[in-house]
Parts: C-alpha cells; sequence; structure tokens
C-alpha cells in the first residue's frame, strides 16, 4: 500500500472519527431543506474560536471559492502574485485576462524589496500565502505589518496552513483595513471533502466594499460539522500538536544527510532541496511513499533548484523515509569515493 504524502492535509486525523463527528452534528438535520444562507453560525463559531469580530468573517466553500471570487470583486487593474503560491491566483487571473504578474520569492527577507514597485499602486491587489507553500516558512508578523502600512492597495494572505504554525495575521485585521485573511477547514481541521472556509477582513464590515459570494454555497452539512468541531477542538488540536513535533523529528533526521537542504517549516510539510531530487522520490515510492517534485508544482520557478515535498507522516513512518532519503544521497556519492 502507498501512503500519499503529496496531499497536505492532516495525517493525523481518523477519517472514521471525523465521519463519526459529522454525522453526530447533522443526525438531527432536515436534508429536505436548505441550512444557513450564508453560514452565520459558522462565522459567529469562528470569531468564538480564533477571537475575531464576526462581523469580519465570510464563510464560503473552502478557501478556493473564497479566493477566485474575491479575486473577482476587488480587482481594479492589477494582480501581484507572490510566488510560489496556490496556483489560482494564476489561474483565474489568466482565465480573465487581466493584468497579472508573477514576483518570486525565495528568502523570506526578500518580500518587501521584491513588492517594492507595487506598493503606491491602489489597484495593485497584492496575494501571498503564509505559511508558504511548498517552501513551508511563515513570514514574520513585523513584515507582514511593514507590507499592509506601505500597500495602497488590498493584500490577500493566504493562511490554510496556520494551524500548523506558530503565528497567525488574524490579530491584524482590525489594525489594518486592506487585508484579507484565508482560511480553510480543509487541513487541520480534516473537512477537505466537505469544501468550507472562512475569510476575515475589516473590509467586509463596511458598506463600499462588494464581495459577490453565492448564497446557499456552503451545505449544511459542511456548515454542522464545522461548529461542531470549533466546539470540541480537542482531536485537532491534539492532532497538530503531534503534526509538529512529526515534522521537527523529519526535519532534525533529513538535515543530517549531505547534500540536503530542509527548510525551516511551519506547515505539515517538508522542502527538501536535493540535486537528486528525482532519485529520491523514485526511491520513496518504491517504499511505499508518494511525494511531490517541486518542479511539478504549477508556477514553481523554472531556475530554482531541484527538490520535492513531504507531507508530514505519523510516528511510525519517519525512520523508514530518512532512511530511504540517505541511502539515494550515499549511493550518488559512492562512486566519487571509489574512484579517489
Amino acid at each position: 500500500m502507498t501512503l500519499n504524502l503529496t496531499w497536505t492535509g492532516n495525517q493525523f486525523l481518523d477519517p472514521s472519527e471525523q465521519a463519526e463527528q459529522m454525522m453526530s452534528a447533522t443526525k438531527s438535520m432536515d436534508i429536505t431543506n436548505k441550512d444557513d444562507v450564508w453560514g452565520e453560525s459558522v462565522a459567529a463559531a469562528v470569531a468564538v474560536h480564533f477571537d475575531v469580530p464576526e462581523g469580519f468573517v465570510r464563510v464560503g466553500a473552502g478557501a478556493t471559492q473564497l479566493i477566485d471570487t474575491l479575486l473577482r470583486s476587488a480587482y481594479r487593474g492589477l494582480v501581484v502574485d507572490v510566488t510560489p503560491n496556490f496556483h489560482l491566483t494564476a489561474t483565474v487571473s489568466r482565465q480573465q485576462g487581466w493584468n497579472y504578474t508573477s514576483v518570486p520569492v525565495r528568502e523570506a527577507d526578500e518580500l518587501l524589496p521584491a513588492l517594492e514597485p507595487y506598493l503606491d499602486r491602489p489597484e495593485a491587489v497584492i496575494v501571498l500565502c503564509s505559511p508558504r507553500n511548498p517552501l513551508g516558512y511563515q513570514f514574520d508578523l513585523e513584515d507582514i505589518s511593514a507590507l499592509l502600512s506601505r500597500a495602497r492597495g488590498l493584500v490577500v494572505l493566504d493562511e490554510v496552513y496556520a494551524d500548523f504554525a506558530p503565528r497567525t495575521a488574524l490579530g491584524l485585521v482590525s489594525r489594518y483595513p486592506n487585508l484579507v485573511v484565508m482560511r480553510t477547514f480543509s487541513k487541520a481541521w480534516g473537512l477537505a471533502n466537505l469544501r468550507i472556509g472562512f475569510a476575515v477582513s475589516q473590509a467586509f464590515a463596511r458598506e463600499d466594499f462588494r464581495f459577490w459570494l453565492m448564497p446557499n454555497s456552503v451545505s449544511g452539512v459542511a456548515q454542522r460539522t464545522a461548529v461542531s468541531l470549533l466546539a470540541e477542538p480537542g482531536a485537532v488540536h491534539d492532532s497538530v500538536l503531534r503534526a509538529r513535533a512529526c515534522r521537527e523529528e523529519l526535519a532534525t533526521g533529513l538535515s543530517a544527510i549531505a547534500g540536503v537542504r530542509v527548510w525551516a517549516s511551519d506547515a505539515n510539510y517538508l522542502c527538501l532541496e536535493t540535486p537528486h531530487a528525482q532519485a529520491v522520490v523514485e526511491a520513496l515510492l518504491e517504499a511505499g511513499y508518494r511525494t511531490r517534485l517541486l518542479h511539478d508544482l504549477k508556477g514553481y520557478p523554472e531556475d530554482w533548484p531541484l527538490g520535492l515535498r513531504i507531507s508530514v507522516p505519523r510516528e511510525s513512518e519517519l525512520d523508514a523515509i530518512v532512511g530511504c532519503v540517505a541511502r539515494v544521497h550515499e549511493a550518488a556519492v559512492r562512486p566519487t569515493t571509489a574512484h579517489r
């Protein structure tokens, strides 16, 4: 059996227990009728759990729908995409024929210098993710604050992996009217098949800001399950703690392998750079682990080093993965050593 470590959902939740949670949350539901048209019960629960004003929260069919709808609502002439990023920003922009520019940012301290040409442009919608996919690190909140202070246009911050991280920019929404934070229940919360997420911004409370969400876009099953999990988040929180611990153990093991750069990660995956990436992916697949080459990701800069992304698995798989990567690198240097 192959373990799919290309999927960046939560490997530490039991699918059957999640299904039981859903069944329990919806057992009294009348499926012949509509549920909450705008997801207001979810918005209220999100506001309590994440300590944000309820009027700042909008609920949609996953972060995918929310980003798509926001871009269509907020476009004023330019989309600035800090790449690598979720490919949806580029896809929607190109489908619509918008003015779109990709701004590659590799190291965290490159962010503000790279965006300098766009900060004074009120028509620019700047889109970035944190933690970054696939690199894994978060931008410092001080850098995000500096960006928000200087940007005249809207800043869309995709935080779909932030539940696995030590920080979140949700606390900045009350200070900066040009910030929109996107979150999802698909990753840490284990509801990918139900398609539900939320966006937070003080702009949503303004009458002059139009966010053209479709009514009834989130099923009652998704809404009630999300509310139930927010009320009883213990299993999700425990799974996040396990994911963080396994992430650090896996990173430590992989970092000890000569020739491998392991990016510091605040997400539930690791980014490895190695000239032997293709061989590593093949060896891992043969050992029962499906992983993803970085350059197979849409929009990944072609001139960046070769590597792969590995979603953090459970404790029992860590040694096998480290051992597999180590053997590939040992085999790669063995002929050179013999020749000498």
